[in-house]
């Protein structure tokens, strides 16, 4: 079974058994601390909990620095259609926490950080990677 997190919801782990994680672990996507055995084993439905996570992320994207280089505004673009493509949506409908799903999993996309560096918003973003497709 896959592993979800209790605060952002997203994704943290496969091919886990029930009760993951077997000691606290910090969520990749949020860094908050997901409890012994508090993963969940699918995503909550409620609307209000990619929200939250989009707000963490967007405030530690403004605040901190992730190690990686900024990247340029074409290359931020075009990450987030190569992305919205993969999800068959199109760009001014990509979601950061997905995008967010993405990062962690293929590092050689810009992060959220650089994304902000580069537009100042995620919806900046996201409508001049859909005027460009």
């Amino acid at each position: 079974m896959s592993a979800y997190c209790p605060h952002c919801q997203l994704r943290v782990a496969e091919d886990v058994v029930d009760g993951w994680p077997g000691r606290p672990q910090r969520c990749p996507h949020c860094r908050l601390l997901i409890g012994a055995g508090r993963a969940l084993a699918a995503p909550s439905g409620g609307p209000g909990a990619r929200g939250t996570a989009a707000g963490v992320f967007a405030r530690d994207a403004k605040r901190s620095g992730d190690g990686r280089p900024n990247a340029t505004e074409a290359e931020v673009r075009g990450a987030i259609r190569d992305v919205a493509a993969r999800l068959g949506t199109q760009p001014e409908r990509l979601l950061m926490v997905d995008y967010q799903q993405h990062v962690v999993a293929q590092r050689e996309l810009p992060s959220l950080q650089a994304v902000f560096a580069a537009y100042g918003s995620w919806k900046h973003a996201r409508r001049e990677a859909s005027k460009t497709a």
